[in-house]
């Protein structure tokens, strides 16, 4: 007999679930990637395929994200414990 932990995984991705759980651990885990004062002027919106959008606060803020986005990609995957996040694209919040 199987146990749970071994066929969660391939019910969850037949179902479609394991994507939008990454999805959803991708957005949930950016505030503490970035930590607090970041996550205050920064909003992950959607992972599709594989790529990260995010708003800044500001131009400088987006480009300064930018040149981090290898180490951010790193921490994120490593969050969620596979390479889900290939790219980030951030741009300026609107508002």
């Amino acid at each position: 007999m199987r146990s749970i932990g071994a066929a969660l995984p391939k019910t969850l991705k037949s179902l479609g679930i394991s994507r939008r759980t990454r999805e959803a651990q991708a957005l949930w885990l950016w505030p503490q990637v970035v930590g607090e004062p970041l996550a205050r002027e920064t909003h992950a919106l959607k992972l599709t395929g594989g790529t990260l959008l995010v708003t800044a606060s500001s131009p400088a803020l987006a480009h300064q994200l930018h040149l981090e986005r290898g180490m951010l990609i790193e921490r994120l995957n490593e969050g969620i414990g596979t390479p889900a996040v290939r790219e980030i694209r951030f741009r300026q919040s609107s508002g």
